[in-house]
This record gives structure tokens, sequence and C-alpha cells, in this order.
């Protein structure tokens, strides 16, 4: 617990030190990082487009592949998108209170 304190006092006196520059030397340093900044905008996009391209090509083929692949657990067929009932491991429990 002592290092998050310690770290906070760090950023605390950078913070002080920046806020302490004059208002072009503070231009200057943010000119100067927004190569980073655009990096790091960058690299967050990249992620995202490379998880949005994940999902749109494995979704569909999990979905084609689990309608092929699933065969009912009897005779009866289920419609669409409606579990049996008997597949879902659950049985049905009728129950009466008696006062």
């Amino acid at each position: 617990m002592a290092g998050v304190f310690e770290y906070y006092g760090k950023f605390q006196g950078m913070r002080g030190s920046l806020l302490g520059l004059p208002g072009w030397a503070r231009g200057i340093l943010f000119v100067l990082a927004i190569p980073g900044i655009l990096a790091l905008a960058l690299s967050i996009m990249l992620v995202l487009c490379s998880l949005a391209a994940l999902l749109l090509l494995t979704v569909p083929a999990y979905r084609i592949l689990r309608v092929l692949t699933v065969r009912p657990q009897t005779g009866d067929v289920a419609p669409a998108g409606v579990v049996a009932a008997e597949s879902s491991g659950r049985r049905h429990v009728d129950v009466r209170i008696i006062e």
C-alpha cells in the first residue's frame, strides 16, 4: 500500500511541475506528445477492428456448424429457437401446498 502512495506522490509532483511551466512550454510539450497519443488511439482502434473481424468471421460459422451438428435427443423435432424440455436436463415438478 505504501507503493501506491509513493506513486501518487510522484504523479502529483510531476503534475505540479508540468503546471508550473509557462504556457508556450506546455504547448510545445503537447505538440511533441501528439504522435504518442495518435499511436495509442490507433492501436486501440486496431484492437477493436480485429475483434470485430474475429466475431464477424467466427459467429456465423459457429451458428452454421451448431445447426448442422446438434441432433435432437428424441424423435420429436422442436421448432427453431425452442429448446426441448428433455434436452435441458430439467424436470417439471408439481407442488401442492397444504395448510
